[in-house]
C-alpha cells in the first residue's frame, strides 16, 4: 500500500482507491489527508469493476451532528421481501460466462488489426455496425469448453466477405458458412476464436454473423443453460450489461442500444428485460445519469410494458455516485456545487443524485401509475458511512420518490494489509475475515435504521467478499476463495443478513474468475462443478428456487 499524504488545514480525512486494470479494475486502498471543510472523510470502497477508473475520494460524516430528518414518513407500495439477487456478469469474450446463444453477439465488439488492434472506427462500419471492409471479432467461449470438452460450432453470415477462423483452431468457410471444433480448455490459457472477415463490400454488407453449436437448444436469445443458472435468482441487477459507469455525455433514445445495434447506454434493455422475463426473476437497472428525459420516459414505458406481471421493476440513478472512483460522482459534485445545495463541500454531490433521483422517480412514479407496486424506486449509498443515507434521505421531499435505500455490504477491503500483511496462513487469515463480515453487518443495521426512520426498505445492491490479492498474495488468496471455509463464511453472512436485515441481497458477481484484480465471482466459469464453488453453493441453499 502507498500512504499519501498532503497538508491538511482541517481534521478530515479520506481514503484513496487506486483503479488500474487491462480488464476489470483493482481496488486498491490508500490513505490520504485532504484540506476542505469541517468534515471527516472516510473510505469503503465500492465494487469498481470497469477498466480504466480514476481514483475515489469518498466522504464521511461531517464533525458536526446530522441535521434533523424532517422528511415525511411515506408508506412504501412495494413491501421488503428476502430473496436472494445477484449482478449478472458481463457479455463479452473475456468472461468466462457465455450468456447468448450466438457466441457473436455482444462478445466485445470488431476490432481493427491495422490500427494496433483498436475498436473498428466508425466509419470503417456498416450500417449494421459490420465490417465495410475487414476487421477482427472474437467469441464468446461456449459454457463445455471451460469444462475441457470439445464442442463444434457453425458460423454462418449474409452478405459478401470471406471469414476465417483463428486463434485455438483453424478453418476457412465458402458459401457463407464456417465450421470448426473449438477445443476444450486445457492448461491457464483462456479459450481463444477469432473471426476474421475480409473482402466485405458496401454493396452487399458483411451482416447477420451467428455462430453457434448446431442443434444448440436456446430459449429465444439466450443460451438456455445461462437462463437455467439464473433462474436461482430473484432479483437479476444490470450494471454490468449496462455503461452506467462509464458514464457517456449524452444518452438519448435515438443513441441507445437495442439488439440489432450497439449504443451508448450497454446492451439492448429489451435484452436486460428478456432475460428477466426468462429466468422468472426481478430486474434491477442502473440508468445512466445522463440520460435525458425522453429516455427515461420510454426506458419506463418499454420496461412496464414488456416485463411480466408480477414482477418487480428496480430503477437506480447511476451505480455509487458517492465513489469517485467513477467520474460520474465528480460530475455530481460540481454541479451540487455550481447549485450551492449545500455549504459542506462533498454534501453537495450527495444532495445533486438526491434531486436527480427525485427527477427520474418522479417520471417512474407516472409510468407505473396503474400499478406501483411493481416499481421499486432506489438511493444507493456507501454501506461504511450511513451519513451518506441520512444526507440523501433528508434532502428536500427525496423520501416521497424513495421505496428503498441500499447500500453494498462488502467485507474484506484491504485485506492483505496491515496485521495480514504477509500471512499465509488460511485459518488465521479467515479469522480476520470473520471479523470484517461482522462489521460490514454492522454498518448495515446503521443504514437500516436510517432507512426505517423513513419507512423505507433496506436492501443490499451489491455484496460479498472484497478481497484484493498482490501477486505476492495470489497463491494464498486462490486457496481462500476455494476453501470449504469460504463456503462457512458465506454461509453465516446470508443467514445473519436474512435474520438482521430480512430484505434483498443481491450478491456481487455471477460468474469471473480469480485474479489481482478482485475474486468476485461467485463461481469461476459457466458449468463448473458446484463442489468446486463454496460462494455459489453456498448461495444456492437461500435462493427461491
Amino acid at each position: 500500500m502507498t500512504i499519501i499524504t498532503t497538508a491538511a488545514t482541517s481534521t478530515m480525512k479520506s481514503k484513496l482507491v487506486a483503479a488500474a486494470s487491462a480488464s476489470i479494475i483493482a481496488k486498491v486502498l490508500a490513505l490520504v489527508a485532504v484540506a476542505g471543510t469541517a468534515a471527516a472523510i472516510a473510505v469503503t470502497t465500492g465494487a469498481v469493476k470497469s477498466k480504466d477508473m480514476p481514483a475515489i475520494l469518498i466522504i464521511k460524516e461531517p464533525v458536526k451532528a446530522a441535521a434533523p430528518i424532517v422528511a415525511p414518513i411515506v408508506v412504501i407500495p412495494s413491501g421488503p421481501r428476502f430473496e436472494i439477487g445477484v449482478n449478472v456478469a458481463p457479455s463479452t469474450y473475456y468472461n468466462s460466462e457465455r450468456i447468448f446463444a450466438n457466441l457473436a453477439q455482444a462478445s466485445g465488439g470488431w476490432k481493427d488489426p491495422s490500427a494496433g488492434w483498436g475498436y473498428l472506427a466508425e466509419s470503417k462500419q456498416n450500417s449494421y455496425g459490420n465490417p465495410l471492409v475487414g476487421g477482427v471479432l472474437a467469441l464468446n467461449v461456449p459454457q463445455p469448453v471451460w469444462a475441457g470438452k470439445d464442442v463444434a460450432v457453425t458460423c454462418t453470415w449474409l452478405g459478401a466477405g470471406s471469414v476465417r477462423i483463428d486463434g485455438d483452431t483453424r478453418a476457412g468457410g465458402a458459401n457463407n458458412s464456417v465450421s470448426f471444433t473449438w477445443r476444450g480448455k486445457s492448461g491457464a490459457g483462456r479459450p481463444n476464436i477469432l473471426v476474421y472477415v475480409t473482402n466485405a463490400n458496401a454493396t452487399d454488407p458483411f451482416r447477420a454473423l451467428d455462430c453457434r453449436e448446431p442443434g444448440l437448444v436456446a430459449n429465444g436469445q439466450f443460451d438456455q443453460r445461462y437462463v437455467d443458472d439464473m433462474k436461482a435468482f430473484g432479483v437479476l441487477r444490470f450494471l454490468d450489461w449496462s455503461n452506467t459507469n462509464g458514464n457517456p455525455a449524452t444518452v438519448t433514445w435515438a443513441n441507445r442500444a437495442t439488439p440489432e445495434k450497439a449504443g451508448v447506454d450497454g446492451l439492448g434493455l429489451e435484452q436486460m428485460i428478456d432475460l428477466a422475463n426468462a429466468a422468472d426473476s426481478d430486474a434491477w437497472f442502473t440508468v445512466a445519469y445522463n440520460a435525458d428525459e425522453t429516455y427515461v420516459r420510454n426506458m419506463a414505458k418499454l420496461v412496464h410494458d414488456r416485463l411480466k406481471p408480477g414482477h418487480r421493476a428496480y430503477f437506480e440513478l447511476s451505480n455509487e455516485i458517492w465513489n469517485f472512483a467513477f467520474p460520474v460522482a465528480t460530475q455530481a459534485l460540481n454541479e451540487g456545487i455550481a447549485e450551492k445545495l449545500s455549504t459542506d463541500k462533498y454534501s453537495n454531490g450527495l444532495m445533486r443524485y438526491a434531486e436527480k433521483s427525485i427527477w427520474m422517480h418522479k417520471i417512474l412514479t407516472e409510468a407505473f401509475a396503474d400499478n406501483p407496486s411493481r416499481l421499486v424506486r432506489v438511493v444507493s449509498t456507501q454501506n461504511d458511512n450511513s451519513w451518506t443515507a441520512r444526507t440523501i434521505l433528508a434532502f428536500r421531499d427525496t423520501a416521497n420518490w424513495v421505496d428503498a435505500l441500499a447500500t453494498a455490504p462488502y467485507f474484506g477491503h484491504s485485506f492483505y494489509s496491515g496485521a495480514n500483511a504477509g500471512v499465509t496462513d488460511v485459518d488465521k487469515l479467515f479469522v480476520s475475515l470473520e471479523a470484517m463480515r461482522v462489521n460490514a453487518l454492522v454498518k448495515a443495521n446503521e443504514n437500516k435504521a436510517a432507512a426505517a426512520k423513513y419507512g423505507k426498505r433496506f436492501i443490499a445492491y451489491e455484496g460479498g467478499q472484497h478481497i484484493i490479492a498482490s501477486a505476492a498474495n495470489a497463491a494464498t488468496d486462490a486457496t481462500m476463495q476455494r476453501s470449504p471455509m469460504m463456503y462457512d463464511m458465506y454461509k453465516r453472512f446470508l443467514t445473519d443478513w436474512k435474520a438482521q436485515i430480512g430484505d434483498t441481497m443481491t450478491l456481487y458477481s455471477a460468474t469471473g474468475g480469480i485474479g489481482q484484480s478482485g475474486s468476485w465471482g461467485m463461481r469461476e466459469y459457466a458449468g463448473q462443478p458446484m463442489a468446486e464453488t463454496p460462494k455459489l453453493r453456498a448461495a444456492m441453499e437461500f435462493t427461491r428456487k
